[in-house]
């Protein structure tokens, strides 16, 4: 009994033993465990944070290996920020590496896509290849220059030589004619004294003649003086008694018979059987008397102005066109035209320019019109540009103006130009001359314009 108690005792005691050293083992056990998961917390953590810097693949990489054993005793960031800081200081600025991209596109045409290292390659490629460019240019130019001073001495040797050339030429061809100088002389003399000697004789054997030629032609022309006077004393008779006459009522190419309206319209004793022709015009006065010309040879303007709108086979219908104030037309005024007349064709003689729609420019334009206008009322132009004996006005238009003398440096076209001009001038003063002295009424655009009734040719 005694060992049983002991025995079992012991195993109690065992039991209890294992039992404490189980229970300190499982209290140890939960400690290491708790510590494990802090520790493999705290290296989760860890690692998770230099993947930020670094991914395990990174650190694993040469290119990670090299700049590692570059930091020597710095750390990796330390390496790094570093070499950014003298990146930036490089630079000039901090400023992210988009920013340093737009930078140097903007700046320098760095390509946005490629490297600072390739443009610069690039570009030190292109300033060697200009380089070496100058440089062929310059050999260039060197050579040319060569050449040119080459080809100068040549074309100087050779001007040289021409000149030395014309120099002898010339002396033989002038030693020539010195030689042959003296012989014309001595030929021209000779010449000379037998021409006074043939002069004397033949003077002594026509001077006869020549003295009654000279005589005979001192009669001619006495005879042509006389013939002119003649002529021109005949062209003033003439001229007088068809288109002059004393008494003014002859001037008159008709009668107003009627007026009515409101004044503006008007009939004459003159229609188809008169030659009277739409269009025409005529100056209305109250009278005859009223039909004389002034000092200057200037018909009065008359009180009115009509134009043909109807023909009738002996009477006309007249459309007012121009009027004075308190002088009315009435039934008795007589009308009249220089250019119409029912029995007999005037003959016109238009010379120079016209200006017509007065712009101030006389062109051959409006001088056409003037004879076409004169045409389409019974008149008749002529086509010489001279005086005859049967002309019964001269229509002249704007005076030229007589030119200046030419200076010393004017060229040959503006010589010719003033000699036109001359001859023109000239030409417009010898017809108004001979007019006058003719009697042959001279009419300008102004007298034109009145006498034929027009307010506006």
């Amino acid at each position: 009994m005694a060992i049983r108690s002991t025995a079992g005792t012991g195993v109690v005691v065992a039991l209890v033993v294992f039992i404490i050293i189980s229970a300190a083992l499982l209290a140890t056990t939960i400690i290491f465990y708790s510590q494990r998961g802090k520790a493999v917390e705290e290296k989760n953590t860890a690692e998770a944070q230099l993947d930020k810097l670094a991914t395990a693949t990174e650190r694993s990489s040469d290119a990670y290996q090299a700049i590692e054993n570059q930091s020597g005793r710095n750390s990796v960031y330390g390496h790094l920020k570093g070499q950014h800081d003298d990146l930036m200081a490089y630079v000039g600025r901090d400023m992210d590496i988009d920013a340093l991209k737009e930078a140097l596109n903007k700046s320098i045409g760095v390509d946005s896509n490629g490297t600072l290292w390739t443009h610069m390659q690039t570009t030190h490629q292109q300033l060697q290849s200009d380089s070496d460019s100058i440089s062929r240019l310059k050999d260039s130019v060197q050579q040319l220059q060569e050449e040119k001073e080459e080809i100068a001495g040549r074309l100087s040797q050779a001007e040289r030589e021409r000149d030395e050339s014309l120099q002898a030429s010339v002396d033989r061809q002038l030693d020539g004619i010195r030689k042959a100088d003296t012989t014309y002389e001595e030929q021209i003399a000779q010449a000379i004294d037998d021409l006074e000697q043939a002069k004397e004789r033949y003077r002594n054997r026509y001077v006869g003649q020549i003295r009654d030629l000279e005589n005979e032609v001192d009669e001619l022309s006495e005879a042509n003086v006389q013939g002119e006077s003649r002529i021109e004393e005949l062209q003033r008779l003439i001229s007088r008694n068809r288109i002059q006459p004393e008494d003014p009522a002859n001037l008159a190419d008709g009668e107003v018979i009627e007026v009515t309206g409101r004044g503006d319209q008007v009939y004459i004793d003159r229609g188809k059987n008169d030659q009277i022709v739409l269009g025409m015009t005529f100056e209305v006065y109250d009278d005859a008397a009223q039909l004389r010309p002034d000092a200057e040879g200037n018909f009065p303007r008359g009180k009115a102005s009509i134009q043909i709108v109807k023909v009738g086979e002996s009477t006309a219908t007249g459309k007012v066109t121009r009027s004075t104030r308190g002088r009315p037309v009435v039934r008795g005024d007589i009308v009249a035209n220089a250019i119409y007349d029912p029995n007999y064709t005037f003959k016109f003689l238009v010379h120079g320019r016209f200006d017509v729609d007065n712009d101030g420019h006389a062109t051959l334009e409006e001088t056409d019109f003037v004879r076409r206008q004169i045409e389409s009322w019974g008149g008749k132009v002529i086509k010489e540009d001279r005086i005859t004996g049967d002309l019964d006005f001269l229509v002249l238009g704007v005076e030229p103006p007589k030119p200046a003398n030419p200076d010393a440096n004017a060229t040959e076209q503006q010589i010719q130009q003033i000699l036109d001009l001359g001859r023109k001038h000239d030409k417009y003063q010898e017809l108004f001359r001979s007019a006058s002295r003719a009697d042959i009424p001279v009419l300008n655009a102004n007298r034109l314009y009145i006498l034929t009734g027009q307010n506006g040719l």
